[in-house]
């Protein structure tokens, strides 16, 4: 069996194996050729490294392991990550519907019937990051069919 390195394979199918390697290997290069990076781009990662404590960190880290670096960005990433999602999901929610006809209110995912407004209540969502984000909104009960639950948004 000439070119191929495994009994799952002929040696016709020797060949495909190796340029599907060729293949792999040119578009790993081309991804890495993609990767610079632009000059605002740079200019933010620059400004982010100041503002989430890094360039402090790599100061005080000077031998820091590629793998110890990495876990200290994905910490203070996924904290801005957190932050940044509670602030979006919140700008949504400066409108208070409690006071809005029947007709504007969110409507029952079970029953389409509009809800009433129970307050604000806060709950505690955990990002894939695994950070909390905590969101305080508007809580809506069913009149009918008694679900409660936060309306999207």
């Amino acid at each position: 069996m000439h070119g191929c390195g495994s009994f799952f394979c002929t040696q016709e199918g020797g060949g495909k194996i190796r340029g599907k390697e060729q293949e792999r290997d040119k578009s790993m290069k081309a991804k890495k050729n993609k990767r610079e990076r632009s000059a605002q781009m740079q200019q933010v990662s620059a400004g982010l490294q100041d503002v989430l404590g890094l360039t402090q960190w790599r100061k005080e880290h000077p031998h820091a392991t590629w793998a110890e670096i990495e876990a200290a960005v994905d910490e203070q990433i996924n904290q801005l990550r957190a932050q940044l999602l509670q602030d979006v999901v919140q700008m949504g929610e400066t409108e208070d519907w409690s006071q809005k006809s029947e007709a504007e209110r969110p409507k029952c995912a079970t029953c389409g019937k509009p809800l009433w407004a129970r307050g604000e209540q806060t709950r505690y969502l955990q990002t894939t990051g695994g950070e909390a984000v905590k969101l305080t909104r508007t809580y809506g009960a069913c009149p009918q069919c008694g679900v409660g639950f936060f309306p999207p948004g």
